[in-house]
């Protein structure tokens, strides 16, 4: 299934992000969890109000889990997560599962 976690970031925590932004990057490349697309999104260019990861998981729990142990989490960077699934419909990216 594909799922999505789209975060938003808390603006009180831009030193919290600094602080940890290297651990949070690292932690993303070295999960197993399989990670399709991620970055940043915005409100504005050159704005971002949180991040965006599209991820290829079995069940919910494993982005959960993921979710859970990411820097960025535990140290309240983000204000709020939501863990979502997604069903593609269209995509011009080869290699994504389209339902």
């Amino acid at each position: 299934m594909i799922a999505l976690r789209l975060a938003f970031s808390d603006p009180s925590q831009a030193s919290a992000r600094a602080l940890y932004f290297d651990a949070h990057r690292q932690y993303l490349r070295s999960t197993p969890l399989r990670i399709l697309l991620s970055g940043p999104v915005a409100s504005e260019p050159g704005q971002p109000i949180g991040a965006l990861i599209v991820a290829e998981v079995e069940n919910l729990q494993e982005l959960y889990d993921f979710s859970k142990a990411d820097p960025f989490v535990r140290h309240a960077v983000y204000g709020e997560v939501k863990i979502l699934t997604w069903s593609l419909s269209l995509s011009a990216l080869a290699g994504l599962p389209i339902a």
